[in-house]
């Protein structure tokens, strides 16, 4: 299997390797894997290479190897996975969606409201820019988006070539977790029950009792906001319904949330070049909670209950059918996804 990540000298893509080591339903499921990073700047796509063939060597089962590719064309050629995790504009554009929303009383947030909107609006030209290539060259492939804006982008990138791009996020799926801890629930059965857009998603508990079980993992949120809404916001819901908080911390912060990211990236970027084995983590947990599962059951046929984004086609009433939402799914044979009905949002 041929993986071929876009943007594939961040920082963060070594975390792939290490996801690759709980390969879900274990490494015998695992295919013999050709992992191709695609970026601009060959040095740092051969340090970033480095160690992600530095993690992949103790790996079980079946042979990992790791290459690079900074001509687009040449990286997707043999492509049976696309995965998009290019930042258009680095961490220093982060910065900026971060920073000046506050200026105008506003949360500063690189997914949502109006950072996320000049993301957009750097992001999206440059994606369906260079998406035609993909379409030309591995119009067959897995295509998975992890780029944010995450629905906005895979959204324009369907009405503009027509194809199935899957936009995966970790939040949603961490959020789950979460709720069946706390209710001593199969996640499975929690994850049947959550659906919205990207970062604005809530689950929906069967009765008071469970509602009341939960307030608290609402983050953010005031208690009575979350009874009057009958369901529990996912973190992100918080950033709509009580912007004023976050804003306050955000103006009183010394450093926003990506220039703490600048700092990390310089520092794994310099651990990277010395082979460094007591290295932070940037907390990629994407890669294994919500990318690698997809990947095996889009080939494998797995009966995980995945939350996938998918145009929306009539799940959520009052949101057009083109928009992306997410929501629960499964894939029980190979490329055969099957999206299912999550209750009603109160």
């Amino acid at each position: 299997m041929r993986i071929v990540v876009l943007g594939g000298s961040a920082s963060a893509t070594p975390e792939l390797a290490d996801a690759m080591a709980g390969w879900p339903g274990g490494f015998v499921r695992r295919p013999q894997l050709e992992v191709v990073l695609h970026g601009r700047s060959v040095e740092r796509l051969e340090l970033v290479a480095a160690e992600v063939r530095r993690r992949v060597t103790p790996l079980p089962g079946a042979e990992v190897t790791v290459r690079t590719e900074t001509e687009l064309g040449v990286a997707l050629d043999g492509a049976d996975v696309v995965l998009n995790a290019v930042r258009i504009g680095g961490l220093a554009a982060r910065v900026f969606d971060e920073s000046y929303p506050q200026v105008h009383g506003c949360p500063g947030e690189e997914t949502m409201g109006p950072g996320g909107l000049a993301n957009a609006l750097r992001t999206v030209p440059v994606v369906r820019s260079f998406w035609a290539t993909v379409m030309e060259v591995a119009p067959s492939a897995l295509h998975i988006n992890l780029t944010n804006p995450s629905g906005i982008v895979s959204a324009a990138l369907e009405r503009e070539y027509g194809a199935r791009i899957f936009s995966v996020c970790d939040s949603p799926l961490t959020f789950c977790d979460q709720l069946a801890e706390r209710l001593g629930q199969a996640v499975p059965d929690v994850r049947r029950r959550y659906q919205g857009m990207n970062h604005l998603g809530w689950w929906t508990p069967r009765d008071d009792s469970e509602l009341e079980a939960t307030l608290d993992l609402a983050g953010g949120q005031d208690p009575d906001a979350v009874r009057a809404q009958a369901a529990v916001g996912a973190p992100y819901v918080r950033y709509y319904l009580q912007p004023d908080p976050i804003l306050e911390k955000q103006r009183v912060a010394s450093e926003t949330r990506a220039q703490q990211l600048q700092r990390l990236e310089r520092e794994l970027l310099e651990g990277y070049s010395r082979q460094a084995s007591d290295l932070p983590r940037r907390g990629a947990v994407w890669y294994g909670t919500a990318v690698l599962p997809l990947v095996d059951a889009w080939f494998n046929g797995s009966d995980e209950i995945l939350i996938l984004g998918l145009p929306n086609d009539g799940r959520i009433a009052g949101l057009p059918d083109s928009v992306i939402v997410e929501g629960p799914a499964r894939i029980p044979r190979p490329g055969d996804v099957q999206p299912i009905e999550a209750p009603a949002l109160p």
